[in-house]
């Protein structure tokens, strides 16, 4: 599916996947920029524009609306409460990492808007986390591209470019969940 959408829209597509939390097509999109379908420097400025301003918009969102949802849903209070004073006690380490744990984005900037944490410390270590992002993931799209072609280079094409992305998808998975259990860890 992303793939296709890579295909079709190319930059445009690469800048909304990064908007919405696409790490999978931003490891595609590094992949496809070294096999010279997308300049590698547009893709790393997009999905860093992507990233920035996704969370951007989740953060002024809750910012300014959060805490009228969020007492319409007395069951999750609690949780936010115990989230809120862990947030707080670790805010830096948590908004430079919340990205990099598959599911959390959004949320993570959900979570820093109902903290105490000011908008101006947001904005900056929101912009570090999303070019450390975007250089991470697209990149290890695209060094995972280029040791596949590399490998790979005596299969045909099609299976090349299957086997590519199988191993990519699978690079992902792992990645993220190593990454996810060493950040929860930290965040104890």
């Amino acid at each position: 599916m992303f793939a296709r959408y890579l295909a079709e829209y190319g930059y445009l597509a690469i800048l909304v996947f990064a908007f919405l939390e696409g790490e999978t097509a931003m490891l595609l999109a590094g992949y496809a920029a070294q096999q010279g379908l997308f300049d590698f420097r547009l893709v790393l400025l997009l999905g860093f524009i992507g990233a920035f301003a996704g969370d951007q918009l989740w953060f002024h969102l809750a910012r300014r609306h959060g805490g009228r949802w969020l007492a319409r849903r007395p069951h999750l209070a609690e949780k936010a409460t115990k989230a809120k004073a862990l947030l707080e006690r670790h805010a830096t380490l948590f908004i430079l990492s919340f990205r990099f744990i598959y599911g959390l984005r959004n949320l993570g900037a959900v979570a820093v808007a109902l903290s105490n944490v000011p908008t101006r410390r947001f904005v900056v270590l929101n912009a570090i986390a999303a070019l450390v992002w975007a250089v991470l993931v697209i990149g290890a799209g695209y060094v995972f591209g280029e040791a596949a072609a590399s490998m790979l280079g005596h299969l045909a094409s099609l299976q090349k470019q299957l086997l590519a992305v199988a191993g990519l998808l699978a690079f992902a998975a792992i990645a993220s969940i190593v990454l996810r259990r060493w950040l929860l860890n930290k965040l104890k």
